[in-house]
């Protein structure tokens, strides 16, 4: 079983759950889904008692579309439903953040890495931004043949890019997982 801490978050749940609505509408993303072992409302929410009962998995997902791209972010650090929401709600916060400092191309390259990553045992063509793809190893290449590989990619580029290391630590993920 996991080990979870508790938050030091000073809010009430139902608070909680408008405030991560709320970022998400400011945002600008389509259909949020929040997903949780709380019991729901008619109106698909979650009861807000529900949210500060300890659950046996208090994990939350939180399911949306943002710039025509399906999105899931998910927290199950804490002990109780509504910390896990108010993590996410903090989290999207900064994504924000992130989009009116003029850094938010790092989230939109950060979502299609993920995206470019293949499902398990997926049989079809890889796309081309796929990290085996980028760096010209098979899919299976060793540390070694990953790091020869990026280092040389880079040569030849005359550095790196924010492309090249994605594929770079997506493959030395994989290995160490």
């Amino acid at each position: 079983m996991k080990s979870r801490s508790s938050s030091r978050f000073k809010l009430k749940p139902r608070q909680a759950f408008d405030e991560l609505i709320d970022e998400l509408a400011r945002w600008g993303v389509v259909n949020p889904v929040v997903s949780s072992n709380a019991p729901l409302r008619k109106d698909g929410t979650p009861y807000a008692d529900a949210l500060d009962d300890p659950l046996d998995d208090p994990g939350v997902a939180v399911y949306f579309t943002r710039k025509k791209r399906l999105v899931c972010i998910a927290c199950d650090t804490f002990n109780l439903p509504y910390e896990n929401i108010r993590a996410i709600g903090l989290s999207v916060k900064a994504m924000r953040d992130m989009d009116r400092w003029g850094a938010g191309q790092v989230l939109d390259q950060a979502f299609e890495g993920f995206a470019a990553l293949p499902p398990p045992n997926q049989v079809s063509e890889p796309s081309a931004s796929a990290w085996w793809v980028v760096l010209g190893v098979q899919s299976d290449a060793t540390d070694d043949q990953i790091k020869a590989a990026y280092k040389g990619k880079a040569r030849e580029a005359g550095g790196t890019s924010v492309e090249l290391n994605a594929a770079r630590d997506a493959g030395l993920a994989i290995r160490a997982a």
